[in-house]
């Protein structure tokens, strides 16, 4: 999931066949890191230069883990640390259809641009549930989620394909559209992403990939001119409808 940064994919478990659920219900746990030249969620900037660590564990139909997002470099400042929990559980089904669901809670030590508390401190809750059609060419899914603290509505659709490159090397290729629906503000967004990924052993991988992303409202934060921007300038100006950036990982399971 962590590849190319879609923190959807978190709120999301892998649908296991109800035969093979009976028999194999294992522990399992995988970590890894991610390195991106820009913090982007659902068509948004979220900070710039992060650094962000996962971890997760597995057991049957159930998924839970931790994210974890902290700025570094330069242009820094505001990107505030994210620490995000969550769990998620894949509805057992016939055929090629899978249902998962998942609730994540996302916390924001420093406060954020959503969020005005006193001790500076912020964090949201929100549930998702994610129907996904993994034989179908593209292996299309869409998800809802509904966010409590944001009273947000929004709705995401996904598609992928991986090329074989070399023996352990492929082409991962991937984009979303969406739709946010909130308590005084709405906007749609796209994003297309292509990475390379190889595989060091059966449990570890790492990719390097780059990704592009639309936003319908131009609401999306450049946090280069908000940094250099004071007062009142900071929300008239600091906006743009596109972004790009780049981002490399590694992750393991056992």
């Amino acid at each position: 999931m962590k590849k190319l940064i879609t923190i959807a994919a978190l709120l999301s478990t892998s649908a296991i066949a109800t035969a093979a659920l009976a028999q194999d219900k294992v522990l399992g746990y995988s970590i890894g890191a991610d390195v991106v030249s820009e913090y982007v969620f659902r068509g948004q900037s979220f900070g710039q230069e992060s650094l962000q660590p996962f971890a997760e564990v597995s057991y049957g139909n159930f998924t839970a883990g931790s994210w974890f997002s902290t700025g570094f470099g330069a242009d820094s400042e505001l990107s505030g640390d994210e620490l995000d929990l969550y769990a998620g559980y894949s509805v057992p089904l016939e055929g090629d259809i899978s249902l998962d669901l998942g609730a994540t809670y996302y916390h924001y030590p420093q406060g954020g641009a959503l969020f005005e508390t006193e001790n500076g401190s912020a964090g949201s809750y929100e549930v998702s549930a994610s129907v996904g059609f993994g034989t179908v060419p593209l292996a299309p899914s869409v998800t809802a989620y509904y966010d409590f603290t944001l009273e947000a509505f929004t709705l995401e659709g996904a598609a992928s394909y991986s090329v074989p490159v070399a023996e352990k090397l492929s082409l991962d290729l991937g984009g979303t559209v969406g739709l946010v629906e909130g308590n005084g503000f709405a906007y749609q967004w796209g994003t297309a992403s292509a990475a390379l990924s190889h595989s060091v052993t059966e449990a570890a991988s790492l990719y390097i990939g780059a990704n592009y992303s639309l936003n319908s409202d131009d609401n999306t934060l450049n946090l280069k001119e908000f940094n250099n921007a004071t007062g009142t300038a900071r929300g008239l100006a600091a906006t743009t409808d596109n972004l790009f950036w780049v981002g490399s990982g590694i992750s393991t399971s056992f």
